[in-house]
């Protein structure tokens, strides 16, 4: 997992050709000009993203996430949010199947958790279990946008 600010998401362009797209999307994006819950095509299917305005959610209501395809670049545009964050191990538990349609498996498992607060993203592949969007100081409106990078 990467956690850093957009300001310095040149240092990670390393991490390859697809996540330099999305990163350099994100950090000149103006959030603006998206629409809610649509899907832009950054690079065909290696990248794409979308912009959510939702409400955080209590931990009691979340489950850790996890991707095979992709790796999730989650970049908090504003609000201020919880993440919930474990390592896929023996520990962890499937609480359902895999969906190869949407890229998403639900586990269970207990996660420390991390203050995400504005102009901050965060990489998570699949051996990162993540519970995005937990409230923190409340349940308040968030704007997140997701872009996926595809994995070989």
């Amino acid at each position: 997992m990467v956690l850093d600010r957009i300001e310095r998401a040149s240092l990670y362009y390393g991490l390859g050709p697809r996540f330099q797209t999305a990163l350099e999307w994100l950090a000149q994006i103006d959030p603006d000009t998206l629409v809610p819950g649509q899907r832009v095509s950054i690079d065909g299917e290696n990248v794409y993203a979308t912009r959510f305005d939702v409400e955080t959610k209590p931990a009691s209501n979340a489950q850790l996430e996890g991707h095979q395809n992709y790796a999730d670049i989650q970049f908090l545009v504003s609000g201020e949010e919880a993440l919930g964050y474990t390592a896929a191990d023996s520990a962890v538990v499937p609480a359902a199947d895999y969906d190869a349609t949407k890229d998403i498996q639900f586990f269970t498992a207990q996660w420390d958790t991390l203050t995400i607060s504005p102009g901050t993203f965060y990489i998570v592949w699949p051996q990162d279990l993540h519970a995005p969007r937990l409230a923190y100081n409340g349940v308040k409106p968030v704007r997140v946008i997701v872009a996926k990078v595809k994995l070989d």
